[in-house]
């Protein structure tokens, strides 16, 4: 692999010059620290699929694209395949909580009165205050779930009133669409694709942008083809040692389907990480030198230190195999017909990182992290609770005495803000986390 060398690193500096636009000066700014960054770095199909999701907002604008805005929990394959530019929120107000660049508009949402940590999620509150100072990328449309909180909802309801953008609300239903299931329910997939046929209908009203069919099958079919990759990537991760580092599941499965779904971007990113998976598995090499400890995540990063699962990994020999989000377990499905490909969209939908396990009852989470800790043979369990998410608090509780009746590994819960430091610091993470390792578990 060949690193970012200097005529390549020249023309993604070349693309990042010139004015963006007033409420992009931010999103710039992340694009060159990002550039920056990897400029000693292998030139791999993440780091170019991640410029071209930062660069791919500008080109839109100088083009007259429409722009869709829409959360962590939507993929944009449908979006693609009408010619539209996908913008995941996150990548902004999750995007600068390593940095702590997101704090100064978490204060502005407080003091506009806009709930407060402990009541609504801080990877959306602080996109309320960049919009307030003019410093966030401004769509054309809004789109956004149900599912799976209630602070989603709120949020894009305050950046409606505050852009005057219209909206299309995905309601995600709580039940079963498989059979075998025990909450079934025969009425989930009609609902769901008259919704994506509504939804169609929305985008060709408000962009003039037409539904091609054609299109969308072939969207489909690379999205698939993505989703194969992973779960191929997914079965990989079981090896021992673990063949890849800490936050390869996020970003080489969860990042990439929620940014370039359905692009063939998104196949490359995919297969890379299943083939750099597989070669480590062949000639044994751990992405953890030694591997000691291997932990189950099964909820958020947190995000505001990202240097935290290297610390892990540096000094405990422990490598954290994938956390909720990266644990992407959509299946590849039929797109041999139009009908199958809406319910592969919808069957996506309903399946996608965080929700496919926190839409129903708790029986979902608890089946999902049994079989995680059993399949990946886990030696423990961090679950870091952001303090906005509070079902999840209950769910930690009963899925922590469930791991440990069923599989006798042990559970470490913490509260946190997962992108505000000033609520719970790295060094009281880490210390707690520290105890936790060499008391419990080693």
């Amino acid at each position: 692999m060949k690193n970012l060398e200097k005529e390549i690193f020249d023309q993604y500096k070349k693309l990042g010059r010139g004015s963006w636009g007033k409420d992009l000066m931010l999103w710039k700014t992340m694009y060159n620290a990002f550039l920056t960054q990897n400029k000693e770095e292998d030139l791999t199909p993440l780091t170019e699929l991640m410029l071209d999701v930062l660069l791919s907002i500008p080109k839109a604008r100088k083009e007259g694209k429409p722009i869709i805005m829409y959360p962590f929990n939507y993929e944009p394959e449908l979006l693609f395949s009408m010619n539209l530019e996908p913008l995941m929120q996150e990548v902004m107000s999750v995007g600068l909580a390593p940095f702590h660049l997101n704090e100064p508009y978490i204060d502005i949402a407080n003091k506009m009165g806009y709930g407060d940590n402990p009541t609504l999620c801080n990877a959306q509150r602080p996109f309320i205050g960049l919009i307030t100072q003019g410093a966030a990328p401004i769509p054309d449309l809004l789109l956004y779930l149900s599912t799976p909180c209630n602070s989603i909802s709120a949020s894009y309801q305050v950046i409606e009133h505050l852009t005057g953008l219209s909206a299309f609300n995905i309601d995600v239903p709580y039940w079963a669409y498989n059979q075998e299931n025990l909450y079934y329910d025969d009425k989930i997939m009609d609902y769901m694709v008259t919704q994506t046929k509504n939804l169609i209908s929305w985008l060709e009203n408000n962009t003039k942008q037409k539904f091609d069919e054609e299109n969308f099958q072939q969207t489909m079919i690379r999205t698939n083809e993505a989703r194969g990759y992973v779960l191929e990537f997914n079965d990989l991760l079981k090896s021992i040692p673990c063949p890849m580092p800490s936050i390869s599941g996020f970003f080489g499965s969860f990042f990439t389907m929620v940014t370039r779904g359905g692009t063939t971007d998104a196949v490359k990113t995919t297969k890379w990480f299943r083939d750099t998976a597989a070669e480590n598995v062949k000639n044994g090499i751990g992405g953890v030198p030694d591997e000691k400890i291997r932990i189950a995540w099964p909820y958020t990063h947190v995000f505001f230190d990202q240097d935290l699962l290297p610390w892990l990994e540096e000094t405990y020999n422990a490598v954290v195999i994938m956390d909720l989000l990266g644990h992407y377990k959509v299946l590849p499905h039929d797109t041999s017909t139009i009908e199958n490909c809406y319910e592969s969209l919808a069957k996506g939908t309903l399946d996608a990182s965080m929700v496919g396990t926190l839409r129903g009852p708790i029986e979902y989470y608890l089946e999902y992290i049994i079989n995680y800790v059993r399949d990946y043979k886990i030696d423990a369990v961090i679950f870091p609770v952001h303090y906005a998410c509070k079902h999840v608090y209950p769910m930690a509780r009963v899925a922590s005495e469930a791991i440990r009746e069923e599989t006798g590994v042990p559970s470490l819960i913490f509260g946190c803000d997962s992108y505000d430091s000033r609520e719970v610091t790295s060094e009281a993470i880490r210390g707690q986390i520290s105890e936790f390792l060499t008391q419990i578990v080693l």
